[in-house]
């Protein structure tokens, strides 16, 4: 499983700190964690904070301490959703290889992201709905906006190079902003319809292990991005990535699958 919201995961921020403040940001991870549950279970428009109080072992009035709203709640799962986000990109940029084949990469971080964590797969998306935003503390909108920011330019670098490199070129109407958003159109739909919808009489008959990479390298090869799939086995590329830089990620999906 994914670390969001385990010791391991956050050790670095509690540098520097007191002991008083690295139990309160523990208290802070546990929280998300015990919400995360109870959405899993019961949906984002079932959560509420006395069902968060009820599963914890706090009292209203400290849990109230770490969040004004259930809405800052779900905000703050989403910025801990986009940090896990950005360091799976990371290691996706490492991957060695072409442009679009990071670029490949960095769509099978996000399509194991998705699997193993769909609640925070969803979260990010739901954060930005009216009745989360019109209820949440501007303050920690404003920690959102950072925190997507940073996410966004990751991803814009994979962008960068391929421009760089002459594998992509970008027109006077289509900026890498453009083509950013474009990506997480296409992988966010494909995702959340293949987790969410296999009964589909229309997503049923194309599922199989590629059916992201399918739909990735329409909207690659519509880009012109080079090399095009017609010229390039992606399924290897797509399959060397699990086999290298996810395979911590591959197996915990593989285990979660058999349970």
């Amino acid at each position: 499983m994914f670390k969001f919201g385990c010791k391991s995961s956050c050790q670095h921020s509690f540098l520097g700190k007191s002991k008083k403040q690295v139990a309160i940001a523990e208290r802070h991870q546990e929280l998300l964690m015990l919400a995360r549950e109870i959405i899993a279970l019961e949906g984002f428009h079932s959560f509420t904070m006395d069902k968060l109080a009820a599963k914890s072992a706090y009292s209203k009035g400290t849990i109230y301490n770490h969040f004004n709203s259930k809405e800052d709640v779900i905000v703050a799962l989403s910025i801990e959703s986009m940090k896990f986000m950005e360091s799976l990109f990371k290691r996706a940029y490492e991957f060695q290889g072409s442009s679009r084949e990071r670029m490949v990469a960095l769509h099978v971080a996000y399509n194991l992201f998705s699997k193993l964590e769909p609640v925070m797969f969803l979260c990010v998306l739901t954060s930005k709905t009216p009745w989360v935003m019109e209820k949440c503390d501007p303050e920690n909108l404003e920690k959102s906006i950072a925190q997507e920011e940073r996410l966004i330019a990751v991803a814009d670098q994979f962008i960068t190079d391929a421009v760089s490199a002459g594998d992509l070129q970008l027109s006077p109407t289509i900026s890498s902003d453009t083509l950013i958003f474009a990506n997480w159109a296409v992988a966010f739909g494909t995702n959340a319809l293949i987790n969410s919808a296999k009964e589909s009489r229309c997503i049923e008959p194309v599922l199989d292990p590629f059916t992201a990479l399918y739909n990735i390298n329409i909207m690659l090869d519509g880009m012109q991005w080079l090399p095009l799939s017609s010229k390039w086995d992606y399924k290897k590329v797509w399959l060397k990535v699990e086999e290298t830089i996810f395979a911590d990620e591959v197996i915990c999906l593989k285990a979660s699958n058999s349970i």
